[in-house]
């Protein structure tokens, strides 16, 4: 292979420098400039532990990118043990969201899931001390093979992403958790695997994708390529590829040489993530001091929509994890057979900085040798009782690398030469900032009154900014995402320099400075779209829109000038700027009955107290003299939707008063048998017209994110029958949309009953129990009494349905003997064909005559859990499968038991409710039918 030449794009990139654009960086996903404090930093990275930590930085140019597929796929040892025990800089670019994952905490799915496992992943790189990366792709559910992936996303578009985030971040080497092959499990999985490896080569070569360089992100190459070697030994049936199910031939193949093996990849470097390290502390679980992969599982337990609340800690000891090289562009004589790190034959010191311009800037060995020598008088007097011991060693290296920083950017360097040098150099600076910062410990806050701020509106933020001893005062600086500064002045604030160690004072904010809404940066128009639209394509591969008011102190001690940031908050939760209006509806789509039993949408109006809302067909709500008139907002019907008239229309199921945000119900139009209709609800506030409303996505423990959606409801005309107001008990599980959408039919004859109140004397008054998804694995307290007090229930003639479980439910939760699947119990493609093979039975008959045209127009998929086995009692009702795979008669089964019936549906019907898919309603009145 040929040997890295840092300068051998010089010449190609030089030629085009003047059609070079300056990617200003929005995000800041190169690190080049000084992040602000969020208040969730972890006492690791505080005080003389944290500095400790960035001393380790600042002595190693060292820098990885790991690429995998989802949110809890990293291998987070792996990169704690370089990022915080060797102090390299550490990335994970995350293809996708996990948008299609299952969740255990709320009921968000889709879009609102991928907030939700975005902020989750963010807490977790807190451990493993990480950037984050995300590619545009959309988890669209389980994939069986990487071409059905590739199918929907494209590999263009997941090559570019990957380039992109290379070219940004420019690591030395790039890892990954997959190979690109059936051991890594579902297509997604593979698809991250081959294009970590394609990425080695494609990011440093300048004809792929040249209108990178044009916007000013310039082509960077990686020394070397690694992944984690599969575990899963090679049978004489060959690989067990676990999506599928089946064996397969045994085939590895290297991206980067093309190479095509039947051997399983060599160890060429063991990652020993069971190492002790001191300086992570103790862990309240097992009392002693933690080793890299302990630490990082505690940041892995943090991703609980999938993991739960319990996170198996491993036991000290050893705890390797081997990887293979896949591609080097190191010359033989600096390449070992096999490597104790990563980085074995980089030259990895300060030092190797200047070898990025050997020749054109001669000095920089000796400038960069004075920085070094600066850190490691730092390093070594490192006083943990005293951090401020050391600050003059870290001033003078800031003052140092300011300078130098000056003197490239003015020098006559090729282009690239001189990108690659001022990169690594504002590393530095940063850390220096940071570390300078951590020893001389000022502390900047910033608070405002409350978490949303209206957009447009006037407000006030609080600030407390500690003074350095014999310093100059300091005084705040805001910036806010519209763009726009204040720098403050003694104007700003009554400000007394003989008031010291800190200042409180007030900012007074125009509206310029909450101009911009806060709201991710990404958005798709429907949950069929595999891939994300981008509002602001700058910020492609950011973890999220950058916070929307950061409050900044400049402090200069003994010449060096450091900042210090701070996200503005609201206790826990940093502050956002949403609209003055806000129209959301309760669900996106719904049903309408063709005996006219129509749904009512819920629809929820945000304004503020001071406004008055009144509708544009003169249907005046009580509620309106609430607000003081000010200005008028009307709302949008329309054309023959009407608003409810009584009181008991306009209750939302989960409404018990009304608050200073008023609601109201609409009823759609009559339509024809399978006539669908889009509405579009709008509201105008002084000439200014909403057609979206937001909500917030998150959980105790873990920030929030508004949610935005356009205020759209589709809905369709089905041919239904339903019971005459049934008595329908649900119990919740991890969480759906499933109660919501029969409410829409069945209003207040629908109830949820909580665990504790699932006894026989309750249970008595209903004639259909459902159970939500995953309710065992939600609800561990619902095994032994409870499952018995349902199955009593059913023997005494009550209906229960249970929705698709996991490995939690066993057969001592059902009446007969029954197993759950696995992976490869799973039906993915919503195309695939289904058949009734008991067309007779009740459920497929009555109210509503089933066919398998009941089973068109789903989406993402089929359905998951399919029982593997099940006693001869049960009947099974229908037969599916994925191309190539065995059928699945286990995802709708039933038995009578007593005088009722149990039943149990495997298919996601809880994921077609919510899209008005037609015959899933039908399918599932069936279900509950008494």
């Amino acid at each position: 292979m040929k040997p890295f030449a840092p300068l051998a794009l010089a010449a190609v990139l030089a030629a085009s420098a003047s059609a070079q654009s300056t990617f200003t960086d929005p995000a800041n996903l190169r690190g080049e400039r000084v992040a602000p404090r969020t208040g969730r930093e972890l006492p690791i990275d505080q005080g003389a532990t944290g500095l400790e930590q960035l001393l380790r930085k600042l002595n190693t140019r060292a820098s990885l990118m790991l690429i995998v597929a989802h949110p809890d796929d990293e291998d987070g040892g792996m990169l704690t043990f370089y990022s915080r025990g060797l102090g390299a800089r550490v990335a994970t670019l995350t293809l996708n969201r996990g948008e299609g994952g299952q969740n255990l905490m709320t009921g968000d799915f889709e879009d609102a899931l991928g907030l939700l496992r975005t902020q989750e992943l963010l807490a977790a790189d807190r451990y493993f001390d990480a950037d984050q990366f995300f590619g545009t792709e959309v988890d669209f559910g389980f994939s069986k093979t990487k071409e059905e992936a590739f199918a929907k996303w494209t590999h263009e578009r997941v090559l570019y992403d990957a380039v992109r985030a290379v070219r940004l971040y420019r690591p030395l080497i790039i890892a990954s958790v997959f190979i690109g092959g059936v051991t890594d499990g579902h297509g997604q999985h593979q698809v991250s695997g081959q294009i970590a490896q394609e990425v080695f080569k494609a990011a440093g070569d300048p004809s792929v994708f040249p209108e990178l360089t044009r916007e000013g992100i310039l082509p960077w190459q990686p020394l070397k390529v690694y992944a984690r070697v599969p575990m899963q030994a090679i049978t004489a049936q060959g690989l067990f590829d676990y999506a599928t199910g089946q064996f397969t031939p045994a085939k590895f193949t290297n991206y980067v040489t093309g190479e095509v093996t039947t051997t399983t990849p060599s160890v060429d470097v063991t990652v020993h993530e069971g190492k002790i390290d001191p300086l992570l502390g103790p862990h309240r679980a097992i009392e002693d001091f933690v080793s890299y992969v302990q630490f990082a599982r505690q940041g892995l337990g943090l991703q609980k929509t999938q993991i739960g609340g319990n996170m198996r800690i491993p036991p000290p000891g050893a705890f390797d994890v081997n990887y293979h090289r896949y591609g080097s562009m190191l010359p033989p004589s600096r390449q070992k057979v096999t490597e104790d790190s990563f980085f074995d034959g980089i030259d990895t010191t300060l030092a190797g900085i200047a070898d990025l311009a050997p020749t054109a800037f001669p000095e920089l060995h000796a400038r960069i040798a004075k920085i070094q020598a600066d850190i490691n008088v730092a390093t070594d007097h490192l006083d943990p009782n005293n951090l401020e011991k050391v600050a003059p060693q870290l001033a003078d290296a800031l003052q140092q690398c300011d300078a130098l920083l000056k003197e490239v950017e003015a020098a006559a360097l090729p282009n690239e030469a001189r990108q690659n040098v001022l990169h690594e150099l504002r590393i530095k600076r940063v850390q220096l900032n940071d570390a300078l910062a951590v020893s001389l410990g000022p502390v900047v806050d910033a608070t405002a009154e409350q978490a949303n701020l209206i957009q447009d509106a006037p407000a006030t933020l609080h600030t407390s900014i500690t003074e350095l001893k014999d310093q100059q005062p300091v005084f705040p600086m805001l910036k806010s995402t519209s763009g726009v500064e204040m720098h403050s002045s003694v104007n700003f604030f009554s400000y007394d320099q003989h008031h010291p160690p800190a200042v409180t004072p007030d900012l007074q904010l125009t509206p310029r400075f909450v101009s911009t809404i806060t709201q991710p940066y990404f958005y798709r128009d429907d949950i069929e779209q595999p891939v994300y639209k981008l509002r602001d394509p700058a910020l492609r591969n950011a973890p999220e829109t950058p916070p929307t008011l950061v409050v900044w102190a400049n402090y200069t001690y003994m010449g060096a000038t450091f900042s210090v940031g701070r996200v503005v908050h609201t206790g826990p939760q940093p502050v956002s700027i949403v609209p003055s209006v806000s129209v959301s509806l309760s669900r996106s789509a719904g049903v309408i009955p063709l005996d006219e039993k129509r749904p009512m949408v819920w629809v929820e109006s945000r304004i503020p107290l001071s406004k008055c809302l009144s509708y544009s067909n003169d249907i005046e709500p009580a509620s309106c003299n609430k607000f003081a008139s000010q200005s008028n907002v009307q709302l949008h019907l329309p054309p023959h939707w009407r608003i409810a008239e009584s009181a008991n229309e306009a209750l939302s199921p989960d409404a018990t008063h009304l608050t200073q945000y008023d609601g109201f119900t609409l009823i759609p139009p009559a339509l024809q048998p399978g006539e669908q209709l889009a509405a579009t609800v709008s509201a105008t506030l002084d000439g200014k017209e909403y057609r979206e409303g937001y909500r917030e996505v998150g959980y105790p423990g873990l920030p929030r994110t508004n949610f935005y959606k356009p205020a759209i409801y589709k809905a369709v005309a089905v041919d239904l029958k339903s019971p005459e107001h049934p008595v329908i008990g649900y119990i919740e599980g991890t969480g759906d949309e499933v109660f919501n959408s029969l409410f829409a039919l069945y209003g207040g004859h629908i109830q949820r009953i909580p665990i504790a109140d699932i006894k026989p004397e309750n249970l008595k008054r209903f004639q259909t129990v459902i159970l939500g998804v995953r309710t065992y694995a939600a609800h561990p307290e619902l095994h032994g009494a409870p499952t018995q007090a349902l199955l009593d229930y059913a023997r005494d003639g009550g209906n229960v349905v249970v929705q698709y479980q996991t490995g939690e439910f066993t057969s001592a939760d059902a009446p007969f003997p029954l197993a759950v699947g696995n992976a490869a119990e799973r039906v993915i493609d919503e195309t695939d064909p289904v058949q009734l093979i008991a067309p007779d039975s009740p459920l497929l008959t009555t109210p509503n005559k089933i066919t398998p045209a009941d089973f068109d127009n789903w989406i993402e998929e089929r359905g998951h859990g399919f029982l593997r086995t099940f006693d001869a009692r049960y009947t099974a009702l229908t037969e599916t499968h994925d191309p190539g795979d065995p059928p699945q008669r286990g995802g709708l089964v039933t038995t009578p038991l007593g005088k009722g019936r149990w039943t149990y549906c495997a298919y996601a019907l809880y994921r077609q409710l919510p899209e008005a898919v037609p015959g899933a309603f039908r399918i599932f009145v069936n279900l509950i039918n008494p």
